[in-house]
């Protein structure tokens, strides 16, 4: 057991690594661990020897599903490095993390440059405020090119790149960076006759002449751009000064907190070359949770916006953001936003009112826990104990009814049938999918109109985990069918209708009356539901309202088509009447539920399907086969773009064509062609 860290809150960091698959998150999370000392090895993706992909199902896969955390101590200051997925398959991980991370390194792939999920990540990096640092890796690969990757960033994501390094060599023979806050040239030798300490952190020698004008010339651009957010910066240029190394780090970590700019570095962290000055980035430009200094929240009654803030004097205030389950029990992990809390005492949850005990509480070092006897602000910890607690549900002692914001589940946009092969496992089944879905929301389980279990997720991949934990975790053998589009209803044509709701059987009965129109949305909104009250005068007591807003939404679950979820249309309320005895907020629950059902079978309801964006990269002799592919299956090609030697084809097209679509792409490209895949939108099926 250790006390709380007595480690002052500015030397804490808690940092993301994001990227896209394959783009080098888990080979850099190693190295981190192996050069601050946390580990006495490093391990490789190859080898199925890692520290954050530990689950039998990672390892088999060579690929991260679970986001895994680990704290590291480097130069004074505790990093708490959460490693996330990077197939969109897993994307709700990336989304938890950033959720309740104060900061993020996102990984690019110095040959491909921003890919979608790439691109996906810094939008949520973005929707949540994270300041983040962008790394440049796979330096050392062939067609590497670094200021193509620069120029994406600040084309395709909007931002303003601060570069920090430049490479030294290309390809096989990078070997280095110019450090242009030092101006000095950081060099990773291979001779073997250095010492190991040598090899790993690196040698500092004076910057080649042949690569100094260049270097020049990107630190007058760092100094320019950083003058933008610092005056003292600005002082010192003007002045004709020199600007101190100290100053410009902090000008930097000024710039990167405020999310104007964005610090580049590059490395290769497979090589091992420059990943100590990531280390060091760490620390010197991303947030210590003090600097970011309050939380938005609200108030669960009353529904305005508050600000928190966050400081350890004031109520504890902390959001469950993850579910795991073991032999052990579930552990809840927690992000503290203020105040303190021991182990043992209690705090309400936001969601149902209730007080929960926070049981035992550890620090989780991937596969590891540490026990502790407090949690303060700033803290992200993994508890015991809780019994009722959601994901995203919010954890406080407040007096006031106070609730941060939660974390989106998207959508699923694939299914399949399931059922235990022995009758006798099928509640073992049950419990085992209760489980699952508690702690991966955008997994779900529901029961269709013929009674049959559906198992719903982002995608194949994302199904084919669940199986084989099913499978290797719980022991329950399983039959399923094909997997098969999750499809969507919507309702195209307006409708105005009445329903009368009227229930005798002696004693009290149940009355209620709506007169409603229904609305569909613009094309685009095929997933959103609005409701809007129109009832003048006293006709309907304001407590009816919201129960036929319930009652609407609650059968929009299941549409009058072939029972798939309904949405994109407007329902407005345009009038009612009610009972002095015999009307409840239930009789108006069902009169909503009954009046959708019958506007939804009047007003046109039509299927939509998820529409996929594809990144297909092929070599030029293939680019022909693929898109007369894409055209087959009823797909369309957006843009086309050169990638060194390969082509980049952009597309969309409807899930439902995709099954299986990475055998054929090996085929016709002679197994030299990968695509990525991740949702879109949802369109009417035609």
């Amino acid at each position: 057991m250790i006390k709380q860290d007595s480690n002052p809150v500015s030397r804490n960091r808690n940092i993301g690594i994001i990227a896209h698959v394959d783009a080098g998150k888990t080979t850099l999370t190693e190295r981190l661990l192996f050069f601050s000392g946390m580990s006495h090895k490093m391990g490789d993706v190859d080898s199925g020897n890692t520290i954050t992909d530990f689950t039998e199902e990672e390892r088999k896969r060579g690929i991260t599903i679970g986001s895994a955390a680990v704290t590291v101590r480097w130069k004074d200051h505790n990093i708490t490095i959460i490693d996330t997925p990077g197939h969109i398959d897993f994307n709700i991980e990336v989304k938890r993390a950033l959720r309740v991370l104060d900061g993020a390194v996102v990984v690019f792939d110095a040959v491909a440059g921003v890919e979608p999920q790439s691109e996906t990540n810094w939008r949520l990096a973005d929707q949540y405020s994270v300041p983040r640092i962008a790394l440049i890796n796979k330096m050392d690969r062939i067609g590497a090119d670094f200021h193509k990757t620069v120029q994406e960033i600040e084309k395709r994501l909007g931002s303003e790149a601060l570069v920090l390094q430049l490479p030294v060599g290309i390809e096989s023979d990078f070997h280095g960076v110019i450090d242009l806050i030092s101006m000095q040239y950081h060099f990773w030798p291979t001779d073997e006759n250095l010492s190991e300490q040598e090899r790993q952190e690196g040698v500092l020698l004076a910057i080649p002449d042949n690569l100094l004008d260049e270097a020049r010339q990107y630190r007058e651009q760092l100094l320019d751009k950083i003058s933008l957010v610092n005056d003292r910066v600005l002082e010192n240029l003007v002045e004709g000064r020199e600007v101190s190394k100290q100053l410009i780090i902090e000008a930097v970590r000024q710039a990167t907190i405020q999310e104007n700019q964005v610090p580049v570095l590059c490395g290769s962290a497979y090589k091992r070359v420059a990943v100590h000055p990531v280390l060091d980035a760490l620390c010197n430009y991303l947030p210590a949770p003090e600097d970011l200094v309050k939380v938005g929240a609200e108030n669960s009654k009353q529904g305005n916006n508050l600000e928190v803030p966050r400081s350890k004097d004031n109520d504890f205030l902390a959001l469950a953001f993850k579910k795991v389950a073991d032999h052990h029990g579930t552990l809840t992990f927690i992000r503290v936003y203020s105040g303190q809390l021991q182990a043992g005492e209690k705090a309400r949850n936001g969601r149902t009112d209730k007080q929960e005990r926070l049981g035992r509480i550890f620090r989780v070092e991937a596969d590891k826990r540490v026990p502790v006897e407090a949690i303060s602000a700033g803290d992200i910890v993994a508890v015991l104990g809780l019994k009722d607690v959601q994901t995203g549900d919010t954890l406080t002692t407040s007096k006031m009814p106070i609730v941060l914001e939660s974390i989106a589940v998207p959508a699923p946009v694939i299914e399949m049938t399931i059922e235990s092969r022995s009758p006798k496992q099928q509640e073992h089944l049950l419990d085992a999918l209760k489980q699952m879905t508690d702690e991966d929301p955008s997994l779900h389980l529901t029961v269709s109109e013929t009674g049959e279990t559906l198992l719903s997720g982002m995608g194949e991949l994302h199904l084919e985990v669940a199986l084989s934990r099913l499978s290797n975790d719980f022991d329950v053998d399983v039959r399923v069918g094909q997997p098969r589009v999750s499809y969507r209803e919507t309702l195209t044509a307006p409708v105005e209708t009445g329903f009368t709701f009227i229930r005798q059987r002696g004693g009290a009965g149940q009355f209620a009356e709506v007169s409603m129109r229904f609305e569909p949305l613009e094309p685009g909104q095929y997933e959103k539901i609005d409701f809007e009250n129109r009832v003048t005068g006293n006709n309907l007591s304001k407590e009816y309202i919201p129960a036929v807003e319930s009652g609407i939404r609650m059968a929009a679950k299941s549409g009058v088509l072939q029972g798939y979820v309904c949405g994109g249309f407007k329902a407005i309320l345009l009038d009612g009447s009610e009972h002095p005895q015999d009307s409840s907020t239930i009789a108006f629950e069902i009169a909503g539920t009954e009046i959708f059902r019958k506007a939804a079978a009047m007003a046109e309801p039509k299927l939509m399907e998820p529409v996929m964006s594809l990144e297909i990269v092929t070599p030029q002799e293939y680019v022909g086969d693929c898109i007369g592919d894409i055209s087959r299956r009823k797909g369309l090609v957006k843009q086309q773009q050169q990638r060194g030697n390969s082509v980049v084809i952009h597309a969309e097209a409807p899930l439902s064509s995709m099954f299986g679509y990475i055998g054929d792409l090996r085929s016709f490209t002679s197994g030299r062609g990968s695509y990525s895949m991740e949702f879109s939108h949802y369109d009417l099926v035609h």
